[in-house]
């Protein structure tokens, strides 16, 4: 086998999801895109033709059992098929290529409650997918956003985490995004904790984001990039009001946020601006 195999767009996307969760929305909207080569078992007279998936048929794609549990493996190009056959050791001769469109392919597997490992044993890394996830980005949901209203008002004590203690995973992931866009100023991270009880091993985080001017799509791929990094610890996130002076300021006065633009000034006290 050749040992250069060109690099293609969801290529690039999954060895961007190995270095950070940041690259999470840019994932999900390459799997959108173009074909999946799935695995078949081989077999002469259905080599070269159209393969129509009908409702009720058996899963046809080969499964196979890792660390993790049972998946459907499927690869970026032809090239990358060849290359996770080789690397997990099996013969090439006894399996076929089946090419879909990604979105059926995601579609499919994703209702059959299975998941998918994508360029499994692939020199790019390899990405596992769980049922609902496939299920939402093929029918785009998961890159629909949810739009920035909180809905109903809690009023909350929230603690400030000492830097020493911030959750490393979790904001170096959304900080790669927020120098992304311009649209995030800065960003706050809290705890809360209850008097008299012990602190839980997976505590919860509250994130607050100042955005100007906000944007529903860019805050959606923030919640993605969160969502993915926050490991089993209970997560909120929220938004800062860009147009309260006055509380801005006294946020800024209270607590230092983890994440700030260079080019931001904060408002000074009492909704002055900062000298």
């Amino acid at each position: 086998m050749n040992d250069f195999i060109p690099v293609n767009d969801l290529d690039n996307a999954i060895m961007a999801m190995q270095r950070s969760k940041a690259a999470m929305p840019e994932l999900f909207r390459r799997l959108r895109q173009g074909s999946l080569y799935l695995v078949l078992p081989f077999h002469p007279e259905v080599a070269n033709q159209t393969m129509e998936l009908k409702n009720g048929m058996p899963m046809p794609f080969v499964r196979f059992t890792t660390e993790r549990g049972v998946v459907v493996p499927a690869y970026s190009s032809e090239a990358r098929f060849y290359e996770g056959l080789e690397k997990i050791k099996l013969a090439a001769r006894n399996f076929m290529a089946a090419e879909m469109p990604a979105v059926q392919a995601l579609e499919i597997v994703g209702k059959m409650k299975l998941r998918l490992a994508i360029n499994h044993g692939c020199a790019t890394g390899s990405i596992t997918l769980p049922p609902k996830t496939l299920c939402d980005v093929a029918d785009a949901t998961a890159l629909q956003p949810l739009g920035m209203s909180s809905g109903r008002t809690e009023h909350l004590v929230l603690n400030k985490i000492d830097p020493a203690d911030y959750p490393t995973d979790l904001l170096q992931a959304v900080f790669e995004l927020f120098r992304k866009y311009r649209n995030f100023r800065a960003a706050w991270i809290f705890t809360r904790t209850v008097a008299g009880q012990p602190t839980p091993k997976f505590v919860p985080y509250y994130l607050l984001v100042l955005m100007a001017p906000r944007d529903e799509a860019i805050f959606h791929d923030f919640n993605l990039v969160a969502q993915a990094a926050r490991g089993q610890h209970e997560l909120n996130l929220s938004h800062a009001d860009e147009h309260d002076t006055a509380y801005l300021a006294t946020l800024f006065q209270q607590a230092t946020p983890f994440y700030q633009a260079a080019d931001y000034q904060p408002p000074g006290p009492a909704g002055l601006p900062a000298a």
